[in-house]
């Protein structure tokens, strides 16, 4: 359920989707955050971009993030089964991130 209020991130390798704003996410601070942490760390690249359905059994992992949740890795979907090395990484350097901000 409160998938309906988080964003979507889609991990290939050091490639990190998730879809625009134009796409209907939701603009919100979690998600500005981690967008903006990713651009600045040269291990990975993030991409805004229309995501489909198939692109999500085609991913490596997957996460949601929100400000209640922060990052939550998706472990299943259908039959595919997701890591989450790349997902809890991304997880560790918000905090931090956030952290210096306090």
């Amino acid at each position: 359920v409160e998938m309906v209020h988080a964003n979507i991130f889609l991990v290939k390798k050091n490639q990190i989707f998730t879809p625009a704003i134009t796409e209907g996410c939701l603009k919100g601070v979690v998600r500005k955050n981690i967008i903006t942490m990713i651009r600045k760390d040269t291990a990975y690249n993030i991409i805004e971009t229309e995501i489909s359905p198939f692109e999500l059994q085609k991913a490596d992992e997957v996460f949601i993030s929100n400000s209640i949740i922060g990052i939550q890795p998706v472990t299943n979907y259908r039959k595919k089964t997701y890591n989450t090395v790349i997902t809890k990484n991304i997880a560790a350097m918000l905090k931090i991130e956030e952290g210096k901000r306090s």
